[in-house]
């Protein structure tokens, strides 16, 4: 009992001599680093090294010849016009290794997706990552023909996409005549479009396809499915010839 006692007083001692502290002043420096004086660390460039030249040999594969520059430009253009010819070939294809019972009407690739051009001559994987530089996936989107009507009619009031699977002429901005498929449009039936997965969530202004019947993500990336497309086509010893085919024009 004692002892606790005597450890309680000296606790109590010991904090009323407890100094305290205030600032009065505080001083500050910058101290510069110089770039110079740092050193690479050898085993980390040598790690890294692999990897660097693996990349900047991937992307400097050739995977087409163009016979002449392509640029988007609207309401159609040859770029625009093999992207969306690519895309629509993809979706087929996918279609059928899928199994599944239907393959889609139309492919759609927004003109704001397509950031470059590309060059005359020589088409390399690079190439289509400044042409396509986001990670959107391709998807497939099931819609009423009200909705499909809707979202054609958004791509006429902004002069133009890419388009594939579709002829529209525009008339003030608007629909004047849709074919889907060589026909007229109908819109009591049903229509499958495949596009990229930023569309498909109401991007680029297009809210109506959120109004879909079904949806399926393939997956699959479609920069890749461009570049596999193209370096398909390649080996097959054929080159980038696209022509401008009325697909999409004014009246």
């Amino acid at each position: 009992m004692r002892s606790t006692v005597f450890i309680i007083g000296l606790l109590i001692i010991m904090g009323s001599c407890k100094t305290s502290l205030n600032i009065s002043d505080v001083e500050a420096q910058n101290i510069p680093v110089a770039s110079t004086e740092l050193s690479a660390d050898s085993s980390i460039i040598l790690m890294v090294m692999p990897y660097k030249l693996n990349l900047e040999s991937d992307m400097s594969k050739v995977i087409s010849i163009s016979d002449e520059e392509l640029v988007a430009e609207k309401p159609e253009s040859k770029l625009t016009n093999l992207m969306a010819d690519l895309i629509l070939q993809s979706g087929v294809a996918y279609c059928k290794m899928n199994y599944k019972n239907f393959k889609p009407d139309m492919s759609f690739v927004n003109y704001g997706g397509l950031r470059s051009s590309l060059p005359k001559g020589q088409i390399t994987v690079g190439d289509i990552y400044e042409l396509m530089p986001f990670e959107n996936t391709m998807v497939l989107l099931k819609v009423d023909g009200e909705t499909m009507s809707e979202f054609v009619s958004q791509i006429a009031s902004r002069g133009g996409d890419g388009v594939a699977g579709i002829r529209l002429r525009i008339n003030d901005d608007s629909i004047g005549t849709l074919l889907v498929g060589g026909k007229p449009i109908d819109r009591s039936k049903d229509f499958w479009i495949v596009t990229n997965d930023y569309v498909a969530a109401g991007g680029d202004n297009m809210s109506m396809l959120l109004d879909r019947k079904q949806f399926i993500s393939t997956g699959l990336k479609i920069r890749d499915v461009v570049i596999d497309s193209l370096n398909e086509q390649f080996k097959r010893g054929k080159r980038i010839q696209v022509e401008l085919d009325g697909r999409m024009y004014y009246e």
